[in-house]
């Protein structure tokens, strides 16, 4: 008999099950008890800080630190908030080895051998700021401010960290425009095009639903937390589906996974939708009242065969005709789309086809139904304009963007260019919350363009990251928990607060220190440089937006985290944000882009060159649990976990004479980087999947790669995203 979990929870009392098992029930901790060490349990003494996780992952964990004698010592979740409970994740459990690194920088240092040699001189703070204000200011005589850019993006999502305290000196210094573009937006043109939003459901409403999908998307390395809500909707009967090209431990517990090719989810959903309208089960009313072009979408799909599905994505008929018809004949459906998967250069054509299977089932407007992508709710009800200081930048509509895909074209040597353009020459370059050569695409070229002599490069960090070994001056950074901060959630819809958890170690500074200083050495003398962390805070808080009605600083404060006001359901109204002000299954929007208006079925191959094209395999560079983009790599324990392994399936190990553990070389025309091989089923046939954003001086082989020395800066269909899921590989035993 097939036991599954739900069947053995019920059949036994949940209390019974956990002490039957020898005595492993869970109990409190007791210093008394033999064989407890009692100098570990102290460490969860002392005074208590709430600070939220400020690292890019959907979870935003609330966490608890306890602090004695101004050390942290300890780290817990925050068990007032049910959404994250009372443990952090695998990351998260490190954060005082993180905060006390051994090789923490903790003093400024100037370069004094060639770019890369590792030899430093100590300097002051003053010596420091300085010399960086001497350079910029000749930069900027010699070549006008866009010969500065900034490059940041995730080491630090507080509002202060990552936006208030940098953006006020970039806008008055007039430099180049970083555009941010790298994570969501090609599924957020995609998304547009059918709802006008990327925006959806709360997730804590997860378990009403009767049908879970999760499209594209881990939730063990990017929303761990968010896995019981998956699970209490599975208690309650629901159903689970997942699609993703790698075998998951979702995947793993689902009632039904689909393992496409890479990037042929297009067809995947067209495929569905297909079998959904031939079979009936879409929801008519729903499609007559709230959507246009649903003829059109018939016709499309007339025009695509199952063949042809199931011939691109590899997909078995019989198996995607049973995820649909449990799919629509399920009452209620909620799914979430990856991140990752619209980083391909069909990224927003395939959100757009994913957006519109889940309206013809009529999937919005409901509690327990809805499509979740980014909730940024918490974060785009915000003053950005007063929290940044956007009044100080005065060359707005003049000051040239460059989108930071492409920061190895922007600092090229010899011909820099921005969006296929020719671009102003980059002479100074400031990064901080961020580690471009090790994090950005085309790392080996990358790495050219910061080692160029006429490029002063500045990194504030607090750890010799790839791109800090290669700077001209280093200031040492401090951990966010060493500052006041907010830090808004963007899956459910909190404000959260990051409260100082102890003064900043060594002569590290935060962000709007560091830069609020530079600010005055450069001769900027406006009252927004004179400003504390609360007075920022209190700016970004200046706002009339709905969702933050009645919610205040005194009250985040006391609070430490508020739910911000999102209408329920979503869509409950049944307005959506397009022009029409309906869902639109045939787009205007789509059509002006270039693209086929209904459904598009372009694959990245398409766009790709044939020295590319032609090599035999497609690399995925997701994330995994134990890093969060280029964080983590200096924690000791954390280095235990691998970040430098291939998956490759067992076809494709046996026919290039592959076994476990054996070194391999991948290559393409930008590069090499080298692995140990890991023979799994998780990847098919023609897919190898590597870590992303590992570290060059971390390479165990010594060898200065890492996947990024191989990946494309080449941008989405829309949006300008970043599409390393897009590269192509070839394979060899080192």
């Amino acid at each position: 008999m097939k036991l599954d979990r739900r069947k053995f929870l019920k059949g036994v009392g949940a209390t019974s099950v956990f002490t039957s098992l020898s005595g492993l029930a869970p109990g409190v901790a007791n210093a008394k008890q033999p064989g407890s060490h009692n100098g570990l349990l102290d460490k969860r003494n002392g005074e208590v800080k709430y600070h939220t996780c400020a690292r890019n992952c959907a979870d935003r964990c609330l966490l608890k630190f306890r602090v004695q004698n101004g050390r942290m010592t300890y780290v817990s979740g925050a068990e007032e908030q049910e959404k994250t409970g009372t443990s952090p994740c695998v990351k998260g459990h490190t954060y005082v080895q993180y905060t006390y690194a051994a090789d923490r920088i903790l003093h400024p240092m100037k370069r004094v051998g060639k770019k890369g040699e590792g030899k430093w001189k100590r300097i002051t703070w003053d010596e420091a700021y300085a010399e960086i204000s001497t350079r910029l200011k000749q930069v900027i005589a010699e070549h006008g401010p866009e010969a500065v850019l900034p490059y940041s993006y995730s080491g630090h999502e507080g509002m202060i960290g990552k936006y208030g305290g940098p953006c006020r000196f970039f806008h008055k210094l007039g430099s180049s425009q970083l555009d941010r573009l790298v994570c969501v937006f090609a599924a957020y043109e995609g998304l547009k095009s059918v709802t006008g939003t990327w925006r959806g459901p709360d997730p804590e409403d997860n378990p009403l639903t009767d049908c879970y999908i999760a499209w594209g998307q881990n939730e063990t390395a990017t929303n761990v937390h968010g896995i019981k809500y998956i699970h209490r909707a599975m208690d309650n009967g629901a159903k689970l589906l997942v699609v993703n090209p790698i075998r998951t431990p979702i995947a793993s517990q689902a009632d039904i996974w689909l393992q496409p090719r890479p990037s042929t989810d297009t067809h995947l959903a067209a495929g569905i939708m297909k079998y959904l309208v031939e079979k009936d089960l879409v929801d008519h009313d729903f499609i007559k009242k709230s959507t246009l072009g649903y003829d059109e979408l018939v016709a499309r799909l007339n025009e695509i065969s199952y063949d042809e599905v199931e011939q691109i994505t590899g997909v078995p008929r019989e198996k995607m005709f049973e995820f649909a018809k449990v799919y629509g004949e399920s009452p209620k459906s909620v799914l979430r789309l990856g991140y990752g998967m619209q980083r391909n250069f069909n990224g927003a054509r395939m959100s757009r086809a994913i957006a519109m299977m889940h309206a013809i089932t009529g999937n919005f407007g409901e509690i327990g139904n809805g499509f979740v992508y980014d909730n940024v709710q918490a974060d785009d009800g915000m003053n950005y304009a007063k929290g940044t200081a956007s009044h100080l930048r005065t060359n707005y509509k003049t000051a040239q963007h460059i989108n930071m895909t492409e920061i190895a074209k922007a600092i090229h040597p010899t011909n820099p260019t921005a969006y296929g353009k020719p671009s102003k020459p980059i002479h100074a370059l400031i990064n901080y919350n961020g580690n471009f050569v090790a994090v950005a695409p085309d790392s080996n070229a990358c790495r050219l363009g910061a080692m160029r002599e006429d490029l002063f490069l500045v990194v504030h960090d607090f750890i010799m990251t790839d791109t800090a070994e290669l700077a001209d001056i280093i200031v040492p950074a401090a951990t966010q928990f060493e500052s006041d901060d907010y830090c808004p959630d963007y899956n459910c819809y909190y404000q959260q607060i990051c409260e100082k958890v102890i003064e900043p170690v060594g002569e590290s500074k935060d962000n709007w220190t560091f830069f609020k200083e530079l600010a005055q050495h450069m001769g900027y003398d406006d009252p927004e440089f004179k400003v504390d962390h609360e007075q920022i805070l209190r700016d970004f808080l200046d706002t009339d937006d709905y969702a933050y009605e009645g919610i205040t600083y005194e009250k985040i404060a006391k609070e430490k985290f508020v739910k911000v006001n999102v209408p329920k359901p979503f869509f409950g109204d049944g307005k959506y944000f397009t022009e029409s002000g309906k869902i639109e299954l045939y787009s205007d929007y789509m059509k002006k882009a270039g693209f086929d208006p209904v459904i598009d079925l372009g694959l990245p191959e398409d766009e790709m060159i044939p020295e590319e094209r032609d090599l035999p395999f497609r690399l995925l560079s997701p994330a995994i649990p134990q890093r969060a983009n280029s964080s983590f790599y200096n924690v000791k324990y954390i280095r235990n976990f691998p970040a430098y392994f291939a998956k490759i399936s067992p076809a494709d190990a046996e026919k290039y004479g592959i076994k476990n553990n054996d070194r391999i070389r991948l290559n393409n025309h930008r590069g090499e980087a080298y692995f140990v091989a890991q023979v799994t089923s998780q990847v098919i046939p023609g897919t190898i999947m590597a870590p992303k954003n590992n570290w060059r001086r971390m390479d165990p082989q010594g060898l200065n790669s890492c996947t990024n020395n191989l990946t494309t800066d080449k941008l989405t269909d829309m949006g300008g995203c970043s599409a390393y899921h897009s590269t192509r590989v070839g394979l060899s035993k080192a």
